[in-house]
């Protein structure tokens, strides 16, 4: 379980969080919600270590993870989609699916077949640049690439950015 207290989060002067608490659970989702502007992609900086907190406190499993750095906690399980995707555009999708190796153990290194089976359109694509696919299949790459990580905590920023959905069919 993920549980953030009473975190506060400062850019210089401004302050992007405060107070901030919440809990997720193992095995489900968590959804933070709210308009342009109110810190959610600074909370999810806090998480992964990218942005120190101010104040507060973050744990996962019981144990504080607050002032680890990014890599100690991707080695812990904490894997995260960026909003923007931010692949590696001259790299193939393999590529940079196994860029999400870098946490795992030598013998964990191999791209699990849940990537695939969610996203078979990557399959197909192995070996083509990720700048050359399109937006929404960046997307699912990105999602793929945290994914190979096998993470015990999940965490996306605008996860449906740029994902096509086709249109429901209307009967005449």
């Amino acid at each position: 379980m993920l549980e953030v207290n009473s975190v506060s989060l400062h850019y210089g002067a401004a302050q992007a969080l405060r107070g901030v608490s919440l809990k997720a659970e193992a095995g489900k989702v968590t959804c933070v919600l709210g308009r342009n502007g109110v810190g959610k992609t600074s909370l999810l900086r806090a998480l992964i270590g990218q942005h120190p907190v101010s104040a507060g406190t973050i744990t996962l499993g019981g144990e504080d993870i607050t002032h680890l750095r990014p890599a100690d906690r991707a080695r812990r399980g904490i894997a995260y989609v960026p909003q923007g995707r931010e692949i590696f555009p001259l790299l193939t999708v393999e590529e940079n699916l196994q860029t999400g190796f870098a946490p795992l153990k030598r013998d964990d290194r191999t791209i699990p077949d849940v990537v695939f089976s969610l996203f078979p359109v990557l399959n197909g694509m192995l070996r083509r640049r990720g700048g050359d696919l399109s937006g929404g299949q960046q997307q699912q790459l990105a999602i793929g690439r945290a994914l190979v990580m096998r993470p015990r905590l999940l965490l996306l920023d605008e996860p449906t950015e740029g994902i096509h959905r086709p249109r429901d069919r209307v009967s005449a």
